[in-house]
């Protein structure tokens, strides 16, 4: 039986560098405060051995969070996974980067100890300690980017202004269109193209710019990203099928039914929303 969630999506801005950079920042560094300071859960008697000082080894598992957590972040936004979770898989995420720095941690502590207990017995410990620990500056940054998230929806709402924005590399306001006028946006080397509708006219405005540099514009205004090189907007997708070659595409509602690429690694997402 397969293991459903609701399909809540997560906001745009966990989806950000900057977010994950909070985290691998953050996490690591309350783990330290609230080791140090209130030394919790009978810590003090495990990390303080003939080997090392307490202080020490609060400070080496400070330092193996933050790896832990920060190749998970980087895995988590360099491969592009970020995109597709929703809201409770982001949350699972969370929980296996707890996992992931028990394992190590345990490791560590199990190095510098002589003690009788095996290895498992000192991860199930440190598992409790860390879920514990880190617990309130997972919950703290959810909340803290939820509501961001929530506040700018509220800017950007059924009543906000529907023009997108384009700007060129230079950061020059160079194009504003109606959201709902553009058919797809495609990129062709270091420059992209936005097809809109004029009128019943089909119109092009091309300007130097990046995919990822537009990719907040576009979602802002309801414009997804289908392929490697393009946007599509939803509100114009006539049907989805598969051309001669076996490939998916998307017609659109246009007078020459104009076809669009939809590659794998986005098909599921455009079909959650037509």
């Amino acid at each position: 039986m397969q293991v459903q969630f609701p399909s809540q999506p997560l906001p745009d801005n966990f989806k950000k560098f900057s977010t994950h950079a909070f985290y691998f920042s953050l996490v690591p560094f309350f783990l330290f405060l609230f080791g140090a300071i209130y030394k919790p859960f009978g810590m003090e008697a495990l990390l303080d051995t003939p080997k090392a000082s307490y202080s020490f080894n609060i400070t080496m598992i400070m330092c193996i969070v933050l790896l832990v957590v920060f190749a998970m972040r980087m895995i988590l936004y360099f491969t592009h996974i970020v995109r597709h979770l929703s809201m409770n898989w982001y949350r699972m995420w969370c929980v296996g980067e707890i996992v992931a720095c028990s394992f190590f941690v345990a490791l560590y502590v199990t190095l510098i100890g002589n003690y009788e207990q095996q290895y498992l017995e000192i991860l199930i410990g440190t598992a409790g300690y860390l879920a514990l620990s880190l617990l309130f500056p997972y919950i703290f940054l959810e909340l803290t980017f939820t509501l961001a998230a929530v506040r700018r929806a509220g800017v950007t709402g059924p009543q906000a202004d529907k023009n997108l924005r384009f700007y060129d590399s230079s950061h020059n306001l160079k194009f504003v269109v109606s959201a709902e006028h553009i058919l797809y946006i495609k990129a062709d080397e270091n420059y992209i193209t936005v097809h809109y509708l004029e009128g019943d006219s089909k119109k092009l405005y091309e300007l130097r710019a990046s995919m990822k540099s537009i990719e907040d514009i576009c979602v802002s205004g309801g414009i997804l990203r289908c392929h490697r090189s393009y946007f599509v907007n939803p509100a114009h997708v006539k049907a989805l099928r598969k051309d001669k070659d076996n490939i998916i595409v998307a017609e659109l509602d246009t007078s020459d039914n104009t076809l669009i690429p939809i590659s794998k690694t986005y098909y599921e997402d455009l079909v959650k929303v037509l």
